[in-house]
């Protein structure tokens, strides 16, 4: 489609003078997807049912407009160091191709009839427990979802909703 793409993004991070253990971070910029093949490939019949696939030569880069709010706190106990990081996020989704998921059939609507949001929290907790060993438990909530065709309000088939990560290394 003959899309010229430019992806800006920026972050700015901040240490108080008042306590050297925090540091704050604010993130924000536009990301753009370019389609691949089975997004551009729209699959529709003849009269007689015969398959026909066509590309839409028309179809846009999906883009993503982001915003990250997060904090770092370090610390150190039993002689260990430690770390708390906690993350906000907003992203805006517009452009989007939408698909259904049907076992381990993807169908992709070949349009950009599509537009949603994410947005969540992530709280990850890492030490070393073992010195000189990093592990960590991570705890995240999130939601996606999109409006189809300005109709229809679905949540986004990878949305999870939370999860929970623990990483440990000992000798």
């Amino acid at each position: 489609n003959k899309e010229f793409i430019i992806s800006p993004r920026a972050s700015i991070g901040f240490i108080p003078n008042f306590n050297q253990d925090l540091t704050f971070r604010l993130a924000t910029g536009v990301y753009y997807q370019s389609p691949f093949y089975k997004e551009v490939r729209v699959t529709g019949q003849d009269d007689r049912g015969n398959d026909i696939v066509t590309l839409n030569e028309d179809l846009k880069s999906q883009r993503s407009i982001h915003f990250i709010l997060g904090g770092d706190y370090t610390f150190r106990a039993a002689d260990r160091n430690f770390k708390i990081t906690t993350e906000l996020y907003y992203k805006k989704l517009d452009d989007l191709v939408p698909y259904t998921v049907d076992n381990v059939k993807i169908r992709y609507y070949g349009e950009n009839c599509a537009k949603g949001h994410a947005m969540g929290i992530d709280v990850k907790f890492f030490g070393e427990f073992v010195p000189g060993t990093d592990s960590w438990l991570s705890f995240s909530l999130m939601k996606a979802e999109q409006t189809i065709r300005s109709t229809v309000t679905v949540p986004m088939p990878n949305s999870q909703g939370y999860n929970v990560s623990l990483f440990f290394q000992d000798y």
